[in-house]
This record gives C-alpha cells, sequence and structure tokens, in this order.
C-alpha cells in the first residue's frame, strides 16, 4: 500500500459495512434503495481490486435489480417481514447460536461471547434487553462501529487506537461471523429462493467478510 492506500481502505470499509449492516437491521426504505443503486455505492463496491472484487460486484448488481423492478421496493420489504420478522417460525434463524448449535432457543449462553466482544470494545446494543445480541444486524453493526472507530483513530494519527479496532474487527469476524454467514446464506436461499434479495445480501456479506478479513491482515502489517 502507498500512503494514501490506507486512508481509501478504511474509508470503504467503513461505508460498505454501514450499509450491510443497514441492509440487515430494519426494513429497506427508499432512502435505501437509493443508496444502494447509487453511483457513490457501486464504487466503493468496486474500488479494491482483488479476487473478491468481480463476485462482490455481481452480486451487488443483482442486490441492486432486486429494486429495480416495478414493486420492487415493496416485494423486498415483505421479504424481509416474511425472513426476519414473521409471523411464525423463521426458516433461516437470523441468530448466531442457532447456526452453531441447531438449538432454535434464543439467549443461549453462547449469546454472552458476543456480548463481551461488544462490551470490551465498548458498545452495547440499544436493544440488548429485547434483541438477542447475535443477531446478524446487530453483528454487522458491531463491525460497522469499529470500522467508524478505526478510520476516526486513523484520522487523529492514534495508531495504537487504529489496530486496537482492527484487531477486535479480526477477532470478531474469526469467532464469529465467518462461522455463521454461510450457513445464513443458504438457509435463506434453500427456504426462500436463490434469487430474494436477503439471499443475495448474504451471499454478499459472506464474500464481503472473506475479503475484510484479508484486508485487516494487510493493514495490520503495514
Amino acid at each position: 500500500m502507498d500512503a494514501a492506500e490506507p486512508e481509501l481502505v478504511l474509508a470503504n470499509r467503513q461505508f460498505l459495512w454501514g450499509l450491510v449492516a443497514r441492509g440487515f437491521a430494519e426494513e429497506p426504505d427508499e432512502v435505501f434503495a437509493d443508496i444502494l443503486a447509487g453511483e457513490h455505492a457501486q464504487k466503493e463496491v468496486s474500488l479494491l481490486k482483488d479476487e473478491f472484487s468481480d463476485g462482490l460486484a455481481a452480486l451487488y448488481a443483482r442486490m441492486v435489480a432486486c429494486f429495480a423492478e416495478e414493486g420492487g421496493l415493496a416485494r423486498v420489504r415483505a421479504q424481509y417481514v416474511q425472513v426476519f420478522v414473521g409471523p411464525g417460525v423463521l426458516e433461516a434463524s437470523p441468530w448466531e447460536t442457532m447456526h452453531l448449535t441447531g438449538s432454535r432457543v434464543l439467549f443461549q449462553r453462547g449469546v454472552l461471547g458476543v456480548r463481551d466482544a461488544y462490551r470490551q470494545a465498548g458498545f452495547l446494543p440499544e436493544r440488548y434487553r429485547a434483541v438477542s445480541d447475535d443477531a446478524i444486524g446487530l453483528e454487522c453493526d458491531f463491525m460497522a462501529k469499529l470500522a467508524v472507530r478505526a478510520a476516526l483513530a486513523s484520522s487523529v494519527d492514534d495508531d495504537e487506537a487504529l489496530r486496537e479496532r482492527l484487531l477486535q474487527a479480526r477477532e470478531f469476524l474469526d469467532e464469529h461471523l465467518l462461522r455463521w454467514i454461510d450457513s445464513l446464506a443458504e438457509a435463506i436461499a434453500v427456504h426462500y429462493g436463490a434469487d430474494v434479495f436477503y439471499a443475495e445480501l448474504a451471499r454478499f456479506t459472506s464474500l464481503w467478510c472473506q475479503r475484510d478479513r484479508r484486508v485487516l491482515d494487510v493493514l495490520l502489517e503495514g
């Protein structure tokens, strides 16, 4: 990396983790759809050329296409409710421990590891008493917050804080998201359809996690 490149990488991580987190956290609205289809977002997806670029760009194009069809926003909003809210059984559990244990019980002991990671980094989800900490939206939001703090630390030349945030992000990917995001993507595709927006988003997130893990190694070695 040259002198300017790390700043570009940190800004890219901040934007894309924020976008992924927003995608899982709540129903889409017109603002989200516009950001997704916007030129800036598409540039961010294709900004860093590596072995993941083509796959990410292709998945992203399919995500945008879900909104571009007539009635797309309403359709994706309905998909969000079906996949993540209910009523009825959520066939593709949006909680980490259910994928790792096979048990469909919320607030299992394994959730404590996720909560500890949040606390050690100085974060606690606003709705932690009502929403299990291992929900996909909360885990991606945590990564987004770490990316914001890393970029901020870099902007003020706080190398110690920057390294701490990057290490926290790498550890969380290894111990949590990378262990179950593929399972979530497969479950959504199997139970709700491979071409629904949230199947595409989960596959995009899986590839993004792999790419970010590689990027974190480069940043920490730099």
